[in-house]
């Protein structure tokens, strides 16, 4: 049997476009009702240059959003700090969509002969941060429900090429299956890769390859220090500040305290 086909990112890109354009049609709708029923004097195109320059505003926002998504993501063991983080591009994404929506509507309203006034600028931010939050992390949801929906997933009698870490360094480029990692370890500008018997160096921080792993299996265990928990063998503890982790080779690893209750968790889930 074959592995059940991947949806392409284009059908994902392509129905927000769809979803959006009718969401922004039928706002479009109910704004020209609201403002008939309570008898406010406007033109019959008002409605829609405020809806569809907020829908293209948004849609442009959406490809920063998807690479940030994917930068920092929330489906790993950061969750929470990488939360916090899109809290704080919330932000910037509803004051990039205000700037970029009144642009359009200025210029509209220009070229048909009238003049657009947004108002009070904070008080009107404010009111479009209240709905530019909820959108950002909707966006956001369907994006990672996508991914995960649509992943390819291994059927029986199928087989899944193994993940590999992408090393390059001066030496060339190679690629390093994720089971053939035993640990991460920093040193300067530098991290080095230590798997099956060799140690690959390679410039960039900690913090990037930490992203790039994403699988359930590496976890941190010190800021200079990450490890594949299929090649733990236990811990011991020398002091209530740090603990060390046995591996399978005889080599330890040093444990923060900061980290040690998330590898505990690991290390038993994995055992279990």
């Amino acid at each position: 049997m074959k592995e059940q086909t991947k949806w392409p990112i284009w059908a994902f890109w392509l129905g927000i476009f769809v979803l959006s354009t009718l969401f922004a049609w039928n706002n479009s709708l109910t704004t020209t009702a609201d403002l008939i029923r309570n008898q406010v004097s406007f033109k019959q195109w008002h409605p829609y240059v405020w809806e569809y320059s907020s829908f293209l505003s948004t849609f442009v926002l959406y490809f920063g959003i998807y690479w940030l998504a994917n930068k920092v993501s929330m489906l790993n063991q950061n969750w929470l700090r990488n939360f916090v983080t899109h809290v704080l591009a919330s932000v910037l994404f509803s004051v990039l969509h205000v700037l970029m929506m009144v642009w359009l509507r200025q210029i509209v309203y220009f070229a048909l002969g009238g003049q657009y006034d947004f108002g009070d600028w904070f008080s009107e931010w404010l009111y479009e941060y209240r709905k530019d939050v909820i959108t950002y992390f909707i966006f956001l949801l369907t994006l990672y429900a996508f991914q995960y929906f649509t992943h390819a997933k291994q059927l029986p009698g199928s087989s899944i090429e193994a993940k590999k870490l992408k090393v390059k360094n001066k030496q060339g480029v190679f690629w390093i299956n994720y089971e053939d990692i035993i640990t991460i370890e920093s040193g300067g500008n530098y991290v080095y890769v230590h798997a099956n018997n060799q140690v690959l160096p390679m410039r960039s921080t900690m913090d990037s390859i930490e992203q790039q792993l994403d699988s359930e299996d590496f976890i941190r265990v010190h800021r200079s220090y990450l490890v594949n928990l299929n090649h733990c063998k236990g811990i011991q503890k020398q002091s209530n500040e740090c603990s060390e982790l046995i591996l399978l080779n005889g080599k330890t690893v040093p444990v923060s305290k900061k980290y040690r209750v998330d590898l505990m968790s690991s290390l038993q889930l994995k055992h279990q």
